[in-house]
């Protein structure tokens, strides 16, 4: 009888543990679904109406208003970030060699502002231009935000310590 029950809590401990496991990563799916379907829509819009052929990053800025942002390849090898208005689907298409890279407004970031960590980059039209949009944690754990035209790498905005 021992034996029995012995053999039965061996085989339900791990069948449990996986149950668990299970249900964990059906709530993670879950949850990143609506970034998944919105990254989806962006790419196939930025195929059509921007002439992406192969897809190199995916932004997601969601300041004043919601912007997505695909930068890609077309089929002539031209690198082209595609912005779209998330509320609008108004999209605008703008050559990656016209304007700064992410690379280069972070690096702007870290050198102005000593970020401990870099939590969010994204593209975004403001104002009729292409601008980078920077979210940092600062050393003491507060959040800033810095903007910089695409086009010229200048500073446009800075909010600190919220």
């Amino acid at each position: 009888m021992r034996s029995e029950r012995s053999a039965f809590r061996k085989i339900i401990g791990p069948a449990l543990a996986l149950a668990i496991l299970a249900i964990i990563i059906g709530v993670w799916v879950r949850a990143l679904s609506p970034l998944h379907q919105v990254r989806s829509q962006a790419i196939r819009i930025a195929k059509q109406s921007g002439g992406i052929k192969t897809v190199s990053a995916f932004y997601w800025n969601k300041q004043d208003e919601s912007y997505l942002t695909v930068a890609g390849t077309t089929a002539k090898q031209q690198r082209r970030f595609v912005v779209i208005r998330q509320k609008t689907g108004k999209v605008r298409v703008v050559a990656q060699k016209d304007g700064i890279s992410k690379n280069t407004a972070v690096d702007q970031a870290k050198s102005t502002y000593h970020p401990k960590k870099i939590l969010a980059v994204g593209m975004r039209y403001r104002a009729k231009k292409f601008v980078w949009d920077i979210g940092y944690e600062t050393n003491s754990g507060k959040l800033g935000y810095v903007t910089y035209d695409f086009e010229t790498g200048e500073q446009v905005a800075s909010i600190r310590n919220l």
